[in-house]
């Protein structure tokens, strides 16, 4: 059997906070507080006895009405209080809360023990707000590093990164893919003619249409290179797909801007466009090439046009 004496010694020298509280009142008054609680909350023992437990907390606490809500079920309960001190500073109260029992299955105190663990709150506070700031800064990096510079559509590294990840689902869900390969008609002329300043404008004006065209979640669209883009549209069939290609032809002539060189003097584009539903050995790569010969065609016949490739078997 343990002595009496050095139980409480060991009680009255702890460096947590010990408090003994009434559970037989519904204010749940304290009877006891040993001198680190005293210390951790500034208030003396005569100012804490026979006060409710609640005395150091502010009268909205969520914390507290769901530690409540516990206790008067009966069981014990760990929570983390925001805590006022006497000097009206607060401060971050870590509480173990035990029901203690009569023989008989009354209960009628709580023991609690306390924790003053405010810097530990702050740190986690700190890293997560370092950890929420560092997942920002790196999904803009992700960001930059998938866009192109100038337009600020996707790129061709993240398209094809896309594109081998959207080939893969169609492939397990025998979806339908359409790919555009879409070229600006005599831009070496109109940067000639305009200078590279004006160039770089248009292929954003160009981007920018494109990007009011293709707005599905689903769609990639990317600058594939000089004067040269890409768009990949999931689940999109053959006639739906000549309809846009056709569309970006019309879509990009109204932008009305000057080409001395192209078909009636404005800018236009051609595009060769192909849609494939993925089967087991095919690769993007094939679909690509097809779809790059169709864009091929336009340019040979005309410019400012589509052309359909056939689907690849």
């Amino acid at each position: 059997m343990i002595n009496l004496e050095l139980l409480k010694q060991a009680v009255m020298d702890s460096r947590d906070g010990i408090t003994i509280t009434d559970a037989r009142r519904s204010d749940l008054p304290i009877i006891f507080a040993n001198p680190a609680f005293e210390r951790m909350t500034g208030y003396p023992l005569d100012r804490l006895v026979g006060h409710p437990c609640g005395i150091m907390r502010p009268a909205e606490d969520a914390a507290a009405d769901a530690a409540r809500t516990v206790l008067d079920d009966g069981d014990g309960c760990e929570a983390t209080f925001h805590s006022r001190r006497r000097d009206g500073s607060r401060f971050w109260n870590e509480v173990s809360i035990s029901p203690i029992y009569e023989a008989d299955g009354t209960l009628t105190h709580y023991i609690g023990i306390h924790k003053d663990v405010t810097q530990r709150v702050l740190l986690e506070r700190e890293l997560r707000s370092k950890t929420r700031d560092l997942a920002t800064a790196n999904a803009e990096l992700e960001k930059l590093v998938a866009l192109d510079a100038l337009t600020g559509i996707y790129n061709r590294r993240h398209f094809d990164e896309r594109l081998a990840v959207l080939w893969e689902f169609a492939a397990r869900n025998a979806d339908p893919i359409a790919l555009f390969f879409i070229d600006i008609d005599h831009f070496k002329h109109y940067n000639d003619a305009f200078g590279h300043p004006a160039g770089d404008r248009a292929l954003v004006q160009v981007a920018q249409r494109l990007a009011e065209i293709f707005q599905r979640g689903s769609d990639v669209l990317a600058r594939y290179g000089g004067e040269e883009f890409v768009v990949l549209a999931s689940g999109m069939a053959r006639e739906p797909a000549a309809r846009f290609a056709q569309r970006l032809c019309e879509r990009i002539e109204a932008l009305e801007l000057p080409n001395p060189e192209a078909p009636g003097a404005r800018l236009t584009i051609s595009v060769g466009h192909i849609v494939v539903t993925p089967k087991a050995g095919m690769r993007p790569a094939e679909a690509l090439e097809r779809a790059d010969r169709a864009l091929f065609e336009a340019k040979t016949s005309g410019r400012g046009r589509a052309v359909g490739a056939v689907e690849v078997a």
